[in-house]
């Protein structure tokens, strides 16, 4: 569900560090959950306490993350699983923990690329309303006697000021809510990821972070012992794209009829050449692991550009919203005087 509680990225990045250096320092999992539960808000202290309870009654750490629902993700209760499994769940816990603060690091990157955007559009709407409320402070009226319309909204006196913030803050409302759907992935959004990834520009920045998110996610499975037909559905679910995350039965099933990963990857047509060229190789030569290492590397790079292209895009559109704003109320206020001025000049005009 839309408000259901899950872990956010920051204190899931930490989690994972202080794991990943418990665990390696040799203290049992049911004392390092035990103590866990004393950090972090009321919904992470309730979850974490849900997975020490269950393994205290012996449970393994697999079962013991799944009795939590899903305020964990997916991606960390899987690798979490197969660590254990594996007897390398501290390297496992060290590198979720870099995964991350990779993704905490691209999204402050966005964030502060799109500051000033947003101070230019939050101005803009700033401006609008303390142009609303001088004009019913003062009790501007037109030629007519009425109120003065200065944007022709119909936003006038006090009423229209009124319906001016109500109208931001539901704006505002609706934006975190889509941004809130939008990052776990709900229905209605999925439609809107894909209109995204075709809209020049935008489609190619978006891209390029969902493969990067991929690339890192393939080589931090590939470290493990899990089976590729679980570990690459895995990767591209943690894309958090609707486009790649839809593929990953797909592409287990092609692997499944004895497909190679270069193969099952080309079949789906989403992803570019020169990855697809560099898993071939990887293949080849029996260094997967290492080459996804690299091209991770590689898209990381990437996803930093895109991210900076997002902000000129973006930027532009608000810059662009502006610049309309500041012309139509120029043209608001001097046409009304225009107006004004023709009126007074016919003869058949009375005061």
């Amino acid at each position: 569900m839309l408000f259901d509680p899950r872990i956010r990225l920051k204190p899931l990045a930490q989690l994972c560090r202080r794991l990943a250096t418990t665990t390696s320092a040799g203290i049992q999992d049911r004392r390092i959950w035990r103590n866990e539960a004393s950090r972090g808000g009321r919904a992470q202290r309730a979850a974490i306490a849900t997975v020490a309870d269950e393994l205290s009654r012996g449970r393994s750490i697999d079962d013991a993350l799944a009795a939590a629902g899903d305020y964990f993700p997916p991606l960390f209760r899987q690798l979490v699983a197969v660590g254990d499994a594996s007897g390398q769940l501290d390297r496992t816990y060290r590198r979720l923990a870099e995964h991350y603060e990779h993704m905490l690091t691209a999204r402050r990157t966005l964030f502060a690329a799109l500051a000033w955007p947003a101070f230019e559009l939050s101005t803009a709407v700033l401006a609008v309303g303390v142009i609303i409320w001088i004009s019913s402070t003062l009790g501007l009226k037109n030629m007519d006697g009425e109120p003065l319309d200065m944007f022709g909204l119909g936003l006038t006196g006090s009423s229209g000021l009124a319906m001016y913030i109500i109208g931001v803050i539901a704006a505002v409302i609706a934006v975190l809510l889509v941004a809130q759907a939008w990052s776990r992935g709900m229905l209605w959004t999925r439609s809107l990821q894909r209109l995204a990834l075709r809209i020049p520009g935008i489609g190619d920045a978006v891209r390029t972070m969902a493969l990067s998110r991929f690339t890192w996610a393939m080589q931090l499975v590939l470290e493990t012992s899990m089976d590729l037909r679980k570990a690459v559905p895995l990767a591209l679910d943690a894309t958090g794209n609707d486009l790649y995350r839809n593929l990953g039965p797909r592409v287990a099933q092609s692997i499944s009829r004895g497909s190679t990963l270069h193969g099952a990857l080309e079949e789906t047509g989403a992803f570019p050449k020169d990855l697809l060229e560099a898993i071939s190789v990887g293949e080849e030569t029996g260094m997967l692991a290492e080459t996804m290492e690299r091209q991770s590397k590689d898209y990381q790079q990437r996803a930093v550009s895109a991210i900076g292209l997002l902000a000129i895009i973006f930027g532009g559109v608000i810059w662009a919203m502006v610049a309309t704003l500041i012309v139509v109320l120029i043209f608001r206020v001097y046409g009304g005087h225009i107006n004004d001025i023709n009126r007074l000049a016919d003869p058949n005009f009375k005061v």
